[in-house]
């Protein structure tokens, strides 16, 4: 693998300081708890999500820009690969938030502490 990650087919020279996955096990509008305590499960499937914490090091300032540019562009959704296992995970992911901060400041602005989660549109396993 090239990149550790892709956005939309384009890998990115960042430096990684972190990558968290999340599997949520969904439910449905039919779960329920009965009177017993039992829960009644309606499972829509797994959904993997991914948050990546990344640094500018090894980017130029006109690449980091672009970047976020990316990640904060009104669009739908993106295509995101990320590792899953040995292998890679391709999914489409929605972001909410986006956060950066300035580093330092000299004949521009230096960001970086980029954090950035992508949310599974839909569920990669279902229930059989």
């Amino acid at each position: 693998m090239d990149n550790i990650f892709t956005i939309d087919g384009v890998g990115y020279n960042v430096g990684v300081e972190s990558i968290a996955r999340k599997a949520r096990l969904s439910d449905g509008p039919n779960a329920d708890n009965a009177l017993s305590g039992y829960h009644w499960r309606d499972l829509q499937g797994t959904f993997f999500d991914y948050t990546f914490q990344l640094s500018a090091d090894g980017m130029s300032r006109d690449d980091y820009d672009s970047l976020y540019e990316v990640l904060t562009s009104p669009v739908d959704s993106h295509t995101v690969v990320a590792p899953y296992g040995q292998t890679t995970l391709s999914y489409e992911a929605y972001i909410e938030v986006v956060e950066d901060t300035v580093e330092y400041m000299d004949d521009g602005t230096c960001w970086g502490g980029l954090t950035v989660t992508f949310y599974a549109r839909e569920p990669k396993k279902v229930p059989t």
